[in-house]
């Protein structure tokens, strides 16, 4: 697979393709700003066990492996990322917070933690709108499929009264620790990984970037 600027070149079946890369839609930008920001909220009001869902940030990501029934499902964490200009200037500020505050009460160190990721959520004009980016936890079926066939589909579904859902089409690249966009996923979810809406993992083996070739914008309307 050859990532280039505007396109994905790859062979699939020893057939050579070329797909046109593609822009995440405004409004599924502006959801995954507002869902995040009305998160923190909860958070700032309540505390971090106030969050029980997060369906922005985790949608079904489908792999393609081999037999009668060659897809695999799974629920993945998989959100925006900065522009490749602000990846440092975030890694360093997530991880000057985190390290600050690891010799504090962890709840007492929320608000800082919240304002660190607010400062990137609350500017839409330092998203990438071209990737989106995931951690690696458990090496099972879907970092097996990805190994051997980068194809993957993804279900984004809202809630309530909206229920936005987009389905984005594209290929997977594997990262390593030691890339930016890896280092970038781990400081953001080191500023959260010790409260109530996760699961504590001690290793990401790897990181995800996913580069949509198709979107389908599904969000259910009105029948007249």
């Amino acid at each position: 697979m050859i990532i280039q600027h505007d396109r994905i070149q790859i062979t699939l079946n020893q057939q050579d393709f070329s797909f046109e890369r593609k822009n995440l839609p405004e409004d599924f930008l502006t959801w995954q700003s507002q869902a995040r920001i009305a998160a923190f909220e909860i958070m700032r009001k309540a505390d971090s066990k106030a969050v029980v869902n997060m369906p922005a940030h985790l949608p079904v990501m489908v792999t393609y492996g081999e037999g009668c029934f060659p897809a695999n499902m799974t629920s993945k964490g998989m959100g925006l990322l900065p522009l490749e200009e602000h990846l440092e200037f975030y890694c360093e500020k997530f991880e000057q917070v985190a390290q600050a505050n690891r010799q504090e009460l962890w709840e007492k160190s929320l608000e800082k933690r919240l304002e660190a990721v607010q400062s990137f959520y609350s500017h839409p004009q330092h998203f990438d709108s071209r990737v989106l980016g995931g951690l690696e936890i458990f090496e099972g079926s879907t970092y097996k499929n990805l190994t051997t066939n980068p194809r993957a589909s993804l279900l984004y579904s809202g809630q309530a009264p909206l229920f936005p859902s987009y389905q984005m089409d594209g290929f997977v690249e594997i990262i390593q620790p030691g890339n930016l966009r890896y280092r970038y996923l781990l400081a953001a979810r080191e500023l959260f990984a010790r409260d109530a809406f996760h699961i504590q993992q001690i290793h990401y083996p790897f990181g995800y970037i996913f580069y949509p070739v198709d979107i389908r914008d599904k969000t259910p309307f009105p029948r007249r």
